[in-house]
């Protein structure tokens, strides 16, 4: 999790609606409606359950800010005193002080602290590394004991501070230093456990060396959790021992600039890293800080004896042999005389005088604590999600997916903001929401308008009309000047059981149009739609590594929509999405989802099946019909679903009123079982190997799949001015089959798919297709 300062960024929330209408103009947020655009990408989330409001005061100290409730006014004076305290240690070992003031939100008990929102907005993952944007501020629980409450604070202050100086202080540097710099996760964790820890308690050290036999057959850029937090630990306080504390500093200062940790340590430290790794674990493994501890008790002695210590562990440089009026400046030692009669004049000096500074050991002025308060707490808004992302829409093709989330610092409120545009300007979607997550209920609004241009119908676009009852020949062109346009207005309210399980209940009003540019005597399609929508949500899953989850989340919808305009346009459709992540053996992942769908009422609306999301290289079921024309009403264009990957077959290679697939997927991610040192770009270090079948069927009506007279095998010859009618019934299996395998990584920032499935048709296996996408897996 990187952590970003930008408080030049921040603005009052009593302004957000002047800058929410703003950044709406300027084209920046999220897109987001049904399974228009990524069915895979479907929101879950886990939940925040409060029980009470806290009304917030702040205090501020001379470096720090800190916000506290009722009863909470002598943890904020004791954590002002310890930061402050710990501020110019935590300076000078990492030699940077940050510009800005943090803030540091205080709970009275750690059952309170469950209550906050931080961390719900979701972060942004970039080559790997996880960056919340809003992460300018720590919270922390009072345990009732002081010191785990000083240790826990100091560790939190540190560990912010890190961030801040590796990955900059405006939104700009963050994110341009975090397409860059991708560091594991002993690094970051285990500078704040160094700093924060006591490194010198026999204990500290006999866990430290438990923790690294128990991981020495593992790679340490794959430790994850509380193991890479010691290991990290061990490294720091190895570098502080064997080359001097001095160099942590450089090291830090070093990562930001050449991007890598591992050049870092070898350009400070003069030696290769796996040299550096090997003295590492000996050090620790043959309990030389034992050693360490027993030869600084002997030195003392030797030293009051006279006799100079021989310490493997510290590098002693020979005196020079110098000449006339030549001082030897690593060596020099003070007269012992000259030493006192300085003291006591600066004694003298100072005597009478009053100052509010200190001189601290290492030199430096440190200010006397000056606490200010309380006041009123401020609530602040921040950018804290930004980024544009290539989409390839299953309608307009190639466009343009602006993003933008804004939230106050403690995730009460947030806005997001959106746009997608093509390079025809009419083809575009723009959203607004606001969400609510003060009290038990959340609650917010959401505002939606889609743009759809219809300029010519040709062998890319057939596949729309098929389920309008125009199934035209495959070389058929036509040109047209339709626009579609779809506008919603919803609200909703979700209550949570648990921390993973909620229901969401949404009213909502959509209102859409079909508007012939070369007809414009014609009157205009119009309906307006009174809806309601129904969800149970579930998601335990947490985070492996980037963007990799174990567990399960699963989410349950039904829409209802009837028309005002009249009772034959009502329609209804549920929608089932579940996922299980299970870790099988090292990082390998077994992934699948399952994914049911089902429209019913006078007007049901038609999903599609086959082929990639987001494909670049998409190939459309060819037509093989022989009706040429353009359906009167387009509309139902605008409620087209998409499924998901039916991998081995065409885009649109099956559709209908319901369907049902599923996808599995054995992932395995290349970084970690390959050293870190041999992985020099963002190319390797996200590069996984895919293995996968898909298995799905789409069908129309009440008779499905396992039905031996579906919509799938049964044909309808003639009717109509044809006085001849019969219906044709075969025996083909429904099921369409795909598998295959694929590799997966990250080019420019961007993370790019590359699949090649062969297909099964009722037994047989189709030629195998090469599928290039963008966007993640499910």
């Amino acid at each position: 999790m990187e952590i970003y300062k930008g408080m030049e960024n921040l603005f009052t929330l009593r302004r957000i609606s002047t800058a929410a209408y703003l950044m709406l103009v300027l084209g920046v947020g999220r897109v987001s409606a049904q399974s228009y655009f990524s069915s895979t990408q479907e929101e879950f989330g886990k939940n925040r359950i409060q029980y009470k409001r806290f009304e917030w005061l702040t205090i501020r100290s001379n470096n720090f800010e800190f916000n506290y409730y009722r009863s909470g006014d002598k943890i904020a004076q004791n954590a002002a005193k310890i930061a402050e305290g710990e501020y110019d240690r935590i300076t000078e070992l990492l030699g940077y002080t940050p510009f800005t003031t943090m803030k540091i939100f205080l709970y009275n008990s750690p059952k309170e602290l469950e209550q906050s929102n931080i961390g719900l907005t979701a972060p942004i993952d970039l080559d790997g590394s996880i960056l919340n944007l809003a992460k300018s501020r720590v919270q922390i629980a009072y345990t009732g004991n002081e010191e785990q409450f000083k240790q826990e604070l100091v560790q939190q202050i540190a560990r912010l501070f890190v961030y801040d100086m590796l990955y900059g202080g405006s939104l700009k540097e963050v994110l341009q230093s975090s397409l860059l710099l991708t560091v594991p996760e002993w690094y970051m964790a285990g500078i704040s456990a160094y700093i924060s820890g006591d490194n010198e308690n026999p204990l500290m050290l006999d866990r430290m060396r438990t923790v690294i036999l128990k991981n020495k057959d593992k790679k340490i850029e794959t430790i994850q959790g509380k193991d890479a937090e010691i290991i990290g630990q061990s490294i720091w306080n190895y570098i502080a021992v064997r080359y001097g504390k001095d160099n942590i500093s450089n090291i830090l200062n070093l990562t930001r600039i050449i991007r890598t940790e591992e050049s870092s340590i070898t350009s400070t430290l003069g030696i290769s890293y796996s040299r550096f790794l090997k003295e590492w674990r000996e050090y620790y493994a043959n309990s030389l800080y034992t050693s360490t501890e027993e030869r600084t008790q002997d030195n003392t002695q030797k030293k009051i004896e006279g006799i100079t210590p021989n310490n493997s562990l510290v590098e002693t440089k020979q005196k020079l042999v110098l000449g006339a009026g030549e001082v030897d400046t690593d060596n020099y030692e003070f007269d012992a005389e000259n030493i006192i009669k300085s003291l006591a004049a600066e004694t003298t000096k100072t005597k009478g005088e009053i100052t509010d500074k200190t001189i601290p050991k290492s030199g430096r002025f440190k200010e006397t604590l000056k606490i200010k308060g309380p006041f009123a707490y401020e609530n602040i808004v921040i950018a804290n999600d930004i980024k544009s992302d290539f989409l390839v829409d299953p309608v307009r093709r190639v466009g343009m997916k602006n993003t933008l989330v804004m939230n106050d610092l403690l995730e009460n409120h947030s806005i997001k903001l959106g746009l997608f545009i093509t390079p025809v300007l009419r083809n575009h979607d723009v959203y607004l929401s606001y969400n609510n997550n003060v009290k038990r209920v959340d609650w917010g609004i959401d505002i939606q308008r889609r743009s759809i241009s219809f300029g010519e119908v040709d062998a890319r676009t057939h596949y729309l009309f098929r389920p309008l009852g125009i199934n035209m020949p495959q070389s058929s062109a036509l040109t047209i000047d339709r626009r579609l346009y779809y506008n919603r207005f919803s609200a909703f309210a979700s209550y949570p059981f648990s921390q993973y399980l909620r229901v969401v209940a949404s009213p909502n009003l959509t209102s859409t149009s079909d508007i012939d540019i070369l007809d414009l005597g014609r009157k205009n399609t119009q309906s307006t739609y009174l809806g309601f929508r129904g969800e149970v949500v579930f998601d335990n899953t947490t985070p492996l590594f980037s963007k990799v989850l174990v567990g399960t989340r699963a989410k349950i919808r039904i829409d209802r929509s009837y028309s005002l305009k009249s009772s034959n346009e009502n329609f209804s459709r549920m929608v089932i999405d579940a996922r299980h992540y299970r870790k099988l053996f090292g990082s390998v992942i077994l992934a699948g989802r399952l994914s049911y769908s089902r429209s019913l009422g006078k007007a049901p609306k038609v999903t599609f099946l086959g082929g990639v999301e987001n494909a670049i290289n998409r190939t459309v079921q060819p037509s093989n019909g022989q009706t040429i024309g353009v359906p009167r009403d387009l509309r139902d264009i605008l409620f087209y679903d998409y499924a998901g990957n039916l991998r081995g077959f065409n885009f649109a290679k099956l559709y209908g009123t319901s369907h049902l697939l599923t996808n599995l997927e054995l992932r395995l991610p290349l970084a970690q079982h390959v050293a870190k040192g041999s992985m020099t770009s963002n190319f390797l270090r996200n590069l996984q190997f895919v293995g996968f079948t898909d298995v799905g069927t789409a069908w129309y009506g009440n008779r499905g799949p396992f039905n031996r007279q579906n919509s799938l095998n049964t044909e309808i010859i003639g009717g109509n001015q044809n006085p001849f009618r019969a219906t044709v019934t075969n025996f083909k299996n429904p099921f369409l089959v795909g598998y295959g395998v694929g590799l997966r990584t990250t080019i420019l920032g961007y993370f790019v798919k590359a699949d090649y499935a062969w297909g099964v048709e009722d037994k047989e296996v189709n030629p195998p297709k090469l599928y290039l996408s963008l966007g993640y897996d499910f």
